[in-house]
């Protein structure tokens, strides 16, 4: 009985000693820390590798989210570098724009999971067509991937094997690096389009001063993200 429970307590130890919160900034870094403080305008923390080391302090209009290590994801509006009031944000588009793979809505700039969580909780018909594309995306990617390795491969192993290339895998390689076209276009045409359907049909409707819940899956687990 003394070793079932000592062991529970290892697991139980390195569980909560493995347990940290993760800093994504918004050019798509991740810091791995222990987080101290939040406020309206900096977020103080100190690195998960050396607790006893100096706190350091970063800028929330640095900061696209917080992965808390309770599974629990904030996402951080960015800001002007002036103070806005309340006359100014409520005077802000009420409609989404794209640049890039930054979609920005009322001064609030998403990418990725936190634009799939916005369409998802305030258009579900935008969130549809994103979804959609994302899945042709993604099998656009797979297919080029399989394509380029099958490509490598071939050669190098041609030119390991004295010029013999495998012309069938050559040709299938290929294949599969044309079909990964139109679905890479399709695909990122559809997730791009979210924005229109979003404008058209729920920009009236939707209201991203209000708060809510979502729950969330991401490469580190499942969380609730509240958005503010």
């Amino acid at each position: 009985m003394k070793k079932i429970l000592s062991t529970i307590l290892l697991v139980a130890l390195s569980v909560i000693s493995f347990a940290q919160d993760i800093i994504v900034t918004n050019d798509a870094r991740k810091i791995e820390a222990k987080i101290l403080e939040v406020s309206g305008t900096e977020v103080k923390y100190k690195e998960t590798d050396n607790p006893e080391g100096p706190t350091f302090i970063i800028s929330t209009n640095d900061i696209n989210s917080i992965i808390y290590a309770n599974g629990k994801v904030s996402l951080f509006q960015q800001s002007s570098t002036e103070e806005k009031d309340q006359n100014s944000i409520a005077s802000e588009p009420s409609y989404l724009t794209r640049l890039g793979d930054n979609y920005t809505y009322k001064g609030y700039v998403m990418k990725g999971d936190a634009y799939a969580n916005f369409l998802r909780n305030n258009c579900l018909k935008a969130y549809q067509i994103y979804h959609k594309g994302y899945v042709i995306t993604y099998a656009g990617v797979l297919f080029l991937s399989v394509g380029v390795g099958l490509e490598v491969g071939t050669l190098l192993g041609g030119a390991i094997n004295g010029g013999y290339f495998n012309k069938p895998l050559i040709y299938c390689g290929l294949g599969c690096v044309a079909a990964s076209i139109p679905l890479l276009i399709i695909g990122f045409d559809k997730m791009h389009s979210s924005v229109d359907v979003f404008n058209q049909e729920c920009a009236l409707t939707a209201n991203r001063t209000q708060s809510f819940w979502s729950l969330n899956a991401n490469q580190y687990g499942f969380g609730f993200a509240y958005n503010f």
